[in-house]
């Protein structure tokens, strides 16, 4: 989730000034415009990186999942006097810090080996009628449809660790600049 205040930049000390001095109402729209227009950004930046960002997939030949274009249409946006913020449905933590991933309510997470199990679950697959198994002793599950040749479906591990990725979000500067334009444009506005 990104958060814009009444702080948007140390550039913009007259913008801050004159938002100090409107009322409640004055704030809630100055940061609704800040907020509508950072939502935008964000919206317009995973639907970019969602069309090439596909590294897993790619490495599989598989389909992507369209995590990217489903967290874009899911951003919105929500403001009150006190400030505005920009909620992103989708864990992109690893936007500003490293993230490990580690299972729930299972003993492993499932890895996905192949293009058949990339983006589901193996209760999916299994539902989708393949005959899924743990070779004894081994940190892989292996599946098989009828007829087929088993295959290595997913790799077991205990946890997995991704890598910090500011570029999964406009940078800070861009969402500074965005918020600090939409407000001006918005003073702007109704001082004409």
């Amino acid at each position: 989730m990104i958060k814009v205040t009444s702080n948007i930049s140390e550039t913009t000390v007259k913008l801050g000034a004159w938002v100090a001095k409107v009322g409640g109402a004055g704030r809630k729209l100055l940061f609704s415009a800040a907020a509508n227009a950072v939502a935008i950004l964000v919206r317009s930046h995973l639907s970019r990186l969602g069309t090439w960002k596909h590294e897993s997939a790619n490495r599989l030949h598989a389909q992507p999942t369209g995590f990217l274009q489903k967290a874009a249409r899911g951003t919105v946006f929500n403001a009150s006097e006190n400030g505005g913020e920009v909620i992103i449905p989708a864990p992109l933590g690893r936007a500003f810090h490293d993230v490990e991933i580690r299972p729930k309510s299972a003993a492993a997470l499932t890895i996905p080996a192949s293009a058949e199990a990339y983006g589901k679950r193996a209760s999916v697959l299994a539902a989708l009628g393949w005959k899924i198994f743990r070779p004894k002793g081994e940190r892989y599950l292996m599946g098989a449809k009828k007829g087929e040749d088993p295959k290595i479906l997913y790799w077991l591990t205990a946890s997995v660790k991704q890598k910090q990725d500011r570029e999964l979000l406009p940078s800070d500067d861009e969402l500074k600049i965005t918020a600090a334009a939409a407000m001006i444009a918005e003073i702007r506005r109704i001082a004409s």
